[in-house]
């Protein structure tokens, strides 16, 4: 009797507890990926992350069926279909266990809630199996409470973290037989040119995958904390996009970060494992506060903020037309790419939600559009620390002046330059704010706000909440 494994945000065969747990019982395994285009475009995803997991599905599904594996497709329409086609699926091939990684969202919680009810109206058991390194009911506060401040959840995790919570499961066992048929993974087609350019940036593949992760520790993760807010050196780790997905596992990077190197503040492998934990953060956040999914605020006083209704400001910021280089040159790069250097995310962000006074909510969703790496925890915890509105956020009053962060982190204009090439001619101490004259040579726009007084203006908004 066949066990059935549901693919979500964990494409890879190593380290995959609810998929290797699946194989033990060695009569047989088949897997499972849920085709459900509408689902994407409720979540927003991105075309290009969806097209960049379905190419690295292609090289598992022939890894399946070499281990005698069968591979499905699942169609769904919608997340709230799921767990029928699921059921359906297992009741078609005479299923008696579903094995499933849990994704922490509010829509898979209650999806898997309502899978495991009809499940077991039809004798069927739901395995579920936690996708975290530390389970997020363990991490608790002295007084029995749950996080709100990454700092104190940090130290908390690492006093935590064991070598047992770092075992790795090893690669499904292969079976016996292949009991059933595989499907083909249907066509996926990437409409705007942009995102056809842009994927051919990503490559996929185990191989490939694990390669990008140790020439990261072996050349770069020294320099990581020192290098890593310069957005035109290649400094950064540029995994996030298969950590995202789940072709690379936070698990592993831990472990193999641990194993070469010592956890000391101050260098460059404190500061990356702090960025893997911040990723376990802002799944913890979600599991434990859901209205964080459900498009609300985690301080709830801001959801009475009243934020301006401007289409014109965002579409000018969705465009890179903001008259402002840095900003114009993030988000030419978030555009033609599908990924944007995490400090100019923040920098974005704030002058989206600070200076534009324009609800987060609508820039996280065009993040969530563009991006290859577009994950609903990260990315909503980012916007809303960016806004001010969520845990562990910036203070209101800090608003990001990003002619003064350019001058920092793009000194010489080199970044700006490469995604606004119509700036090239324009000298490094005049880049990052041309005069006017400058910016009529170089058919460049004006800023669309003023930073001093939109400055005073949002912090006029949120000290009357």
């Amino acid at each position: 009797m066949s066990n059935l494994f549901i693919f979500s945000s964990d494409l890879r065969l190593e380290d995959n507890a609810a998929l290797f747990n699946a194989s033990l019982d060695n009569k047989g395994l088949t897997t499972a990926f849920i085709f459900n285009p509408t689902k994407w475009k409720d979540h927003n995803d991105s075309p290009l992350k969806i097209k960049f997991q379905l190419n690295h599905l292609q090289e598992l599904r022939e890894k399946l069926i070499q281990k005698n594996i069968c591979f499905k497709i699942i169609h769904a329409d919608g997340i709230e279909e799921e767990p029928l086609k699921i059921l359906n699926l297992a009741k078609e091939l005479h299923i008696k266990k579903i094995f499933i990684n849990k994704d922490y969202g509010f829509n898979e919680r209650r999806r898997d809630s309502e899978l495991e009810k009809l499940a077991d109206q039809e004798g069927i058991s739901l395995n579920l199996f936690d996708s975290s390194i530390i389970d997020p009911r363990n991490i608790k506060t002295g007084t029995g409470n749950f996080f709100k401040v990454f700092t104190p959840y940090s130290k908390v995790f690492r006093n935590l973290l064991t070598a047992e919570d770092l075992n790795i499961e090893p690669e499904p066992k292969t079976q016996e037989i292949s009991h059933f048929q595989n499907d083909e993974i249907p066509e996926y087609d990437l409409e705007e040119e942009n995102f056809k350019n842009s994927i051919e940036l990503y490559e996929v593949g185990s191989d490939n995958v694990y390669n990008k992760f140790d020439s990261f520790l072996q050349d770069k993760i020294s320099d990581y904390k020192n290098l890593r807010d310069f957005p035109s050196l290649d400094s950064t780790s540029k995994l996030s996009p298969y950590l995202t997905s789940g072709m690379l596992s936070a698990k592993y990077c831990l472990k193999e970060l641990l194993s070469q190197f010592e956890d000391i503040p101050g260098t460059g492998q404190y500061s990356w494992m702090n960025e893997i934990l911040w990723r376990e953060f802002y799944k913890y956040i979600i599991f434990h506060f859901p209205r964080v999914s459900q498009g609300k605020s985690f301080s709830e006083k801001y959801d009475q903020l009243i934020w301006r209704q401007d289409t014109i400001d965002f579409e000018k910021w969705c465009q890179g037309k903001t008259g402002i280089p840095l900003i114009d040159a993030a988000m030419t790069q978030l555009n033609q790419t599908g990924w944007m250097h995490n400090r100019l995310r923040m920098v974005v962000a704030m002058f989206l939600s600070k200076n534009l006074l324009i609800d987060w909510r609508l820039g996280e969703a065009y993040f969530m559009n563009r991006l290859i790496d577009g994950d609903h925890a990260s990315n909503n915890g980012g916007w809303q620390w960016s806004a001010s509105t969520g845990v562990d956020a910036a203070p209101y009053f800090r608003i990001f002046n990003p002619i003064t962060q350019s001058e920092k982190f793009d000194k010489n204009g080199e970044f700006i330059k490469k995604y606004l090439p119509n700036l090239q001619s324009i000298p490094a101490n005049s880049i990052h704010n041309p005069s006017k004259d400058l910016r009529i040579e170089n058919n460049y726009p004006d800023m669309i706000v003023d930073l001093k007084e939109s400055r005073k203006r949002a912090l006029d908004a949120f000290s009357s909440i």
